[in-house]
């Protein structure tokens, strides 16, 4: 044990270039004033200089991984380095967002957490935080991770599934002594737990899921957003099966986010004029999905 880097019976101490109070931790105002003092990076190992300095307050950035992504390309090797305007103007976000960083606090316990969850196309979001008695949020863990390429495909579903999953892995000594409440766009484990047929992607971050099963509640964004969805048909069908298939799924998406009563609009007359009790069929193939729908 280090003793300059002990300390017993105060009420707070720098270490490590953090400040850590009783149920708080901060950034030492230094580590962020050598941030802010630099000047845009002129090669690859004055960028890495940068990087360095961020990775090691890292948990404190909304986002992190997101912000810098423009700088990835500049990181690769057999890349001319040019430092262009969306460089910059990240560079300048990074510097604005750290005029005024976030206090981190310690969970209370018996309290429970709330877990964010954002997926872009290239990043994963993830804040970690609790309301305190008189409904004030502060934030606990800041987490992002970069979408790899085999992951780029993926569907919205997949990465907050993807989102989830890391989560739950980096932040799984939180999920052990506490409920956690997820908020998203949507619910990324019912859409996905209701397909009948899982793609190996999908199945092995289930598994995963379940190695680390934590108590969660479902909660939704706020009013006023739109929700793009994708879905992947996992068997051949008729177009007008595939717009039952949607609708379904929009529905259930609405009745999630209670967003319910709600107006459907369609291209597929048959899905249209069923509603109206207005329909003419010659084949039941699809009537046990009506019977889905209705239920």
């Amino acid at each position: 044990m280090n003793p300059s880097k002990c300390a017993f019976g105060v009420t707070s101490r720098k270490f490590l270039g953090f400040i850590v109070r009783q149920r708080s931790i901060e950034i030492e105002q230094v580590k962020i004033d050598a941030i802010l003092r630099m000047l845009e990076p002129r090669n690859i190992h004055e960028l890495k200089s940068l990087q360095g300095k961020l990775a090691y307050i890292r948990r404190f950035i909304s986002n992190l991984v997101g912000r810098c992504q423009p700088f990835s390309r500049l990181m690769k090797k057999d890349v001319l380095f040019q430092w262009d305007e969306t460089c910059d103007k990240a560079f300048k976000s990074i510097k604005s967002y750290l005029m005024k960083p976030p206090i981190l606090v310690t969970p209370v316990p018996g309290h429970p957490l709330i877990l964010y969850v954002a997926a872009q196309e290239r990043s994963v979001g993830i804040l970690l935080a609790q309301k305190t008695d008189d409904g004030k949020e502060n934030a606990l863990y800041y987490l992002s991770k970069a979408v790899k390429p085999n992951e780029l495909k993926y569907s919205p579903i997949e990465k907050l599934c993807l989102a989830l999953i890391f989560s739950i892995w980096k932040l799984k000594h939180y999920f052990q002594s506490h409920s956690i409440h997820l908020v998203s766009k949507a619910n990324p484990l019912k859409y996905v737990m209701a397909k009948p047929v899982l793609s190996d992607r999908l199945l092995r971050l289930l598994e995963r899921r379940t190695l680390m099963e934590p108590p969660i509640k479902k909660e939704f964004t706020s009013k006023g957003e739109v929700l793009p969805y994708a879905f992947t048909l996992t068997e051949n069908c008729s177009n007008n099966v595939a717009e039952y298939q949607a609708l379904i799924l929009g529905l259930e998406i609405a009745i999630d986010a209670k967003q319910l009563p709600l107006k459907v609009y369609g291209d597929s007359q048959l899905v249209v004029n069923q509603h109206l009790v207005s329909m003419k069929s010659k084949s039941l193939s699809f009537f046990h999905i009506i019977t889905t729908q209705k239920g």
